[in-house]
């Protein structure tokens, strides 16, 4: 019989970059959903800060309270609506998806409430 210890390295070997590539990018994908739903909550609190009075510099010192985050907000006004935008960007640390997409992902959030 002849040995089969050669053969799983081998296997190993090939399965292994695979199994790592799909672990990272679930990984990017979850950074990706939990990064959404940041931005879902703090929309939320923008609409509930501008319709006390605040003014787009106070809301942004506001959301951005943590040193870390760069939230961009947009705050448009339209006649009777007013379009909310919060934007974030994330770098992925999956190997090699720089070369399929640009380094950086750009979530965001977009709110459209009627200006009263």
């Amino acid at each position: 019989m002849m040995n089969k210890k050669g053969q799983a390295l081998v296997e190993f070997v090939i399965i292994l970059p695979i199994t790592l590539l799909l672990i990272f990018c679930f990984i990017d994908f979850e950074r990706i959903i939990s990064l959404k739903t940041d931005l879902e909550n703090k929309a939320t609190d923008v609409v509930m800060f501008y319709q006390n009075g605040n003014t787009p510099e106070e809301i942004k010192n506001l959301i951005n309270n943590k040193e870390n985050e760069d939230i961009k907000l947009e705050i448009i006004t339209n006649g009777d609506y007013v379009t909310i935008n919060l934007s974030n960007k994330i770098k992925p640390i999956t190997p090699g998806l720089s070369y399929i997409k640009d380094d950086l992902f750009n979530v965001s959030v977009l709110r459209v409430i009627k200006n009263e």
